[in-house]
């Protein structure tokens, strides 16, 4: 269970910053780049602007990915394979 909290954790903190781009480009009308909107969080709000919403990013994905991998985990177990592999 540690461990898949774990893994959780840091998946949201790899992929916040590429999911928070991405989410202002999408929101965006106009003809800004990918290049243009990064800047622009850089200049409004720096490295914390790729960060914003990750407590509930946490929540969320944290949940799932935890529970994924205890579901895998339970599976494996079920059909015998050791949680080293076969």
């Amino acid at each position: 269970l540690l461990s898949a909290m774990l893994a959780s954790v840091l998946s949201c903190i790899s992929s916040q910053p590429g999911e928070m781009l991405l989410s202002v480009v999408n929101a965006a009308e106009g003809k800004k780049t990918t290049v243009q909107f990064f800047n622009e969080i850089m200049r409004q709000d720096g490295i914390a602007g790729f960060f914003v919403g990750i407590k509930e990013r946490f929540v969320h994905v944290g949940m799932i990915v935890t529970l994924q991998l205890l579901i895998y985990d339970y599976v494996k177990r079920l059909v015998g394979i050791a949680a080293t592999g076969l």
